[in-house]
């Protein structure tokens, strides 16, 4: 099993033999500090998709398995603070999140806004920096999920979405695979919100370094437990072969170029 190292901002997955592919979840940790008192929340508020990406620490784990390779999973909430939105972006530290009121973010001061900012945001990103380049190149590839419906709002009737803007050939590789595993799936590019509106983490790390990716949206009814997550992932790393071929890179670590 590859070893994993938890920092309170992020938990790190060690490479197990496979230098050249990394795998991270920006959203895949519900917790919330016991010093934030769960920001005032209780019940299914702590639970359900605005606290997180259900079901994506397991996908991230399931990939960096398969390839052998490293990863990085976000270790506090998204309601702490969201580690992909740009710092002066209202919702970096959201007060309201798909009806509910965040009452731990109302009204935040200049100091305990900066607090998370520093002790989350940036080691985050600093980690996740020095593991790209560790790696070089290589393709990331990144894993949220989403929920099936906002409240008010129409049904999102699909189970993936890609996001493209920078390596649109990566993506167009991808969904051609994977309409062959799973042709009964919806696969939809920039659904159920485009890459050009929300990318942060993306743009900052990995299209500044121009390297290959893939930005994997999953519906959350699909990996709800971990036994359908498990199932998912083990689908997407079968799907991601053809990618990581294309590019010169051998499934478990080798240059094949």
């Amino acid at each position: 099993m590859p070893k994993t190292v938890q920092h309170m901002a992020y938990e790190t997955i060690a490479n197990d033999g496979n230098p050249n592919i990394f795998v991270f979840g920006d959203h895949a940790s519900k917790h919330i500090p016991a010093s934030l008192d769960n920001l005032g929340l209780s019940g299914e508020d702590l639970t359900r998709h605005i606290a997180w990406d259900i079901g994506t620490a397991t996908v991230v784990r399931a990939l960096c398995k398969a390839f052998g390779c490293a990863g990085q999973i976000a270790g506090v909430s998204r309601l702490v603070i969201d580690l992909n939105r740009e710092l002066d972006m209202k919702s970096l530290i959201p007060e309201t999140s798909d009806g509910s009121v965040i009452s731990g973010n109302q009204n935040l001061s200049t100091k305990e806004r900066q607090r998370r900012i520093d002790e989350y945001y940036h080691p985050y990103h600093t980690a996740m920096s020095k593991a790209l380049d560790q790696m070089g190149f290589g393709l990331a590839i990144s894993i949220h999920s989403f929920t099936p419906q906002l409240a008010g709002e129409a049904p999102r009737p699909l189970e993936i979405g890609l996001l493209v803007k920078d390596d649109t050939q990566s993506a167009n590789r991808f969904k051609a695979s994977l309409e062959q595993l799973k042709p009964e799936w919806r696969i939809g590019i920039n659904e159920p919100y485009s890459a050009f509106d929300l990318n942060h983490t993306v743009d900052a790390n990995i299209g500044s370094r121009c390297l290959p990716h893939v930005s994997i949206e999953i519906n959350q009814d699909l990996i709800g437990d971990s036994r359908g997550a498990e199932k998912v992932g083990a689908v997407l790393a079968q799907a991601l072969k053809p990618i990581i071929l294309a590019l010169g890179l051998n499934p478990y670590g080798e240059l094949t170029c």
